[in-house]
């Protein structure tokens, strides 16, 4: 998928993914690699208004059996795994080339 269709990031929330440090996954490093924010109260509100815009404006993209509301934009894939935005409490990213649809479609889903 590309950002076909998405609708950008607000400037603010811009903003905060491109200064926050994002923390690698190591538990996935081998199988689905991808990074994260959590929420801290600091940056509470901007998670928020990332997990509103990934609600709101994502597309329905699977994981296995799961079907999620991801965000595409400049190369990277945000999502929650939480059921709402208010309930968010992390951001995942990972590589357009990291989604379980990409990495399906090219065989390299992990074993």
């Amino acid at each position: 998928m590309s950002d076909q269709g998405s609708t950008p990031l607000p400037e603010d929330v811009r903003r905060f993914v491109d200064a926050t440090p994002w923390r690698f996954a190591k538990t996935y490093a081998h199988t689905w690699p991808h990074e994260y924010v959590v929420r801290t109260p600091e940056n509470a509100a901007m998670i928020l208004a990332l997990a509103r815009h990934i609600f709101a404006h994502g597309v329905d993209g699977r994981f296995y059996a799961q079907v999620r509301r991801y965000h595409h934009e400049d190369g990277k894939v945000y999502w929650s795994m939480d059921d709402t935005p208010e309930t968010t409490d992390l951001i995942n990213r990972c590589d357009e080339s990291q989604t379980w649809e990409a990495r399906r479609a090219a065989g390299t889903l992990p074993r």
